[in-house]
């Protein structure tokens, strides 16, 4: 994957991260509502989410969110930054591993499945985008040296 395809993903991530970030300041309230919500209009054996009632975790969910912003602008903002994406990687991948976690040891709720089905795919594209831009730079990195031992 060439630098300038890998730009654009780190643009979406940058972009899109950053409007969530935002909404979900006033907002934030009504995601654990609305996931349980869902489970019940759907019937799903699921417990409901206790409500968050404690606005520390809120501040470091919407710095999370700013956070991811940034490093994916850094990524888009130039080839020198790539490395930055890999704190998008790290946080989607953590995020996902302690959603299915407390799912199985916390609470069976629905919010839990939402949090892997979002963050878990973000992870995953965010993970494959970065190693098939590492591998083409290692191929672009043998190619080079060897026509220049030729």
């Amino acid at each position: 994957m060439s630098y300038q395809s890998f730009r654009r993903v780190a643009k979406i991530y940058g972009i899109s991260h950053f409007i969530a970030g935002t909404l979900y300041i006033p907002f934030h309230k009504l995601i654990p509502y609305a996931c349980n919500f869902v489970s019940d209009f759907l019937g799903l054996p699921f417990e409901h989410l206790p409500l968050p009632s404690e606005m520390f975790w809120f501040t470091l969910s919407v710095s999370m969110m700013y956070m991811i912003a940034f490093s994916a602008y850094l990524t888009y903002k130039g080839e020198q930054f790539v490395h930055a994406w890999e704190v998008i990687i790290l946080s989607k991948g953590t995020s996902t591993l302690l959603f299915f976690l407390f799912f199985l040891f916390d609470v069976r709720a629905f919010a839990y499945i939402c949090g892997i089905l979002v963050d878990g795919p973000l992870f995953a594209i965010a993970l494959y985008t970065y190693r098939k831009y590492r591998q083409s730079k290692l191929s672009e990195l043998k190619e080079n040296a060897h026509s220049g031992s030729s």
